[in-house]
């Protein structure tokens, strides 16, 4: 019954007990009928629609006019009813065409915790990898291991070979280089270096060394009586001598004149003596000493 009146208090009895029944079966029935009520509308009032599976809608607005449904349990289990019904399996993607969606596989039971539901629309278990084959990903054939440790990765990990790489050297890149105009060249498994060297003569930076040596001149000559026998007279090293003059007449030819010339002039000659111990030098950057171990099989 969808009929609702004013009651009026000028009204006779027998309307306004007439009105008020007909307002109160209304008000009982919910305005129940196949079509919402259009006179007398208040916000608030609810209506049945035998029509539509006896849902219940309020009136929430009069000015436009708005029925909205109030959702009860029969009815959303109907919505949920009806909507599972319509929605199709899960399907996974394939490498030519995307999947589509749905209710997705039940998993079966032991699959709590190690599957994962693929895009392929399968459950697939995750992979367990033993400890030898994360040991490949990590360190495949050709790696190098180093640890501050002593312990040995033959013994860590199975299956897994490995030998000590030579001490004291320290790794340097493969391919070429250029520095100051110069290329070097480092090929795979090249070796070289030296932890101690000894500079040669080439590898001394150009320098001299200068000494000054001055020269002294000591000449003179000195004049004496000689007898008459001077010219046997003998002189060598930085003496010599000569006839100076004649014999003098009163003294019989027994005396003369003599030169005695002296000469000792001379040069000194110098060495520099030899500097340094001849120690090989440290030819090291600072470093820290650790393992290292490189997997050949």
């Amino acid at each position: 019954m969808q009929e609702y009146n004013e009651l009026v208090t000028t009204d006779a009895c027998n309307t306004y007990l007439e009105k008020a029944d007909k307002n109160i079966q209304s008000v009982a029935s919910t305005f129940s009928g196949t079509a919402f009520p259009t006179t007398n509308l208040a916000v608030g009032m609810q209506c049945m629609r035998t029509d539509d599976s006896n849902n219940i809608y309020k009136l929430t607005s009069t000015s436009p006019v708005t029925w909205e449904l109030v959702p009860s349990k029969s009815y959303v289990d109907n919505a949920v009813t009806t909507g599972v019904k319509s929605i199709t399996n899960f399907k996974g993607a394939t490498s030519t065409a995307a999947g589509a969606a749905g209710l997705v596989p039940a998993p079966i039971k032991g699959q709590q915790d190690t599957y994962y539901l693929s895009a392929d629309g399968t459950w697939k278990q995750v992979q367990q990898r033993t400890e030898k084959q994360v040991i490949d990903i990590v360190y495949p054939v050709g790696s190098i291991w180093e640890t501050t440790t002593n312990d040995d990765p033959n013994t860590l990990w199975a299956d897994t070979t490995w030998v000590k790489m030579e001490a004291g050297r320290v790794l340097v890149a493969a391919g070429s280089y250029t520095e100051s105009g110069t290329t070097y060249t480092y090929n795979l498994g090249d070796k070289g270096g030296e932890a101690k060297h000894q500079l040669s003569t080439e590898e001394l930076a150009s320098h001299g060394h200068g000494i000054s040596i001055s020269t002294t001149s000591l000449t003179g000559d000195t004049y004496t009586w000689l007898p008459a026998e001077y010219d046997n007279v003998k002189a060598n090293g930085v003496l010599s001598c000569s006839k100076y003059g004649e014999h003098c007449a009163g003294d019989g030819g027994k005396q003369g004149n003599g030169h005695i010339h002296i000469d000792v002039s001379h040069g000194h000659s110098a060495s520099i003596s030899a500097m340094g111990g001849n120690a090989r030098h440290e030819n090291r950057p600072p470093f820290t000493v650790v393992n290292r171990w490189k997997r050949t099989a």
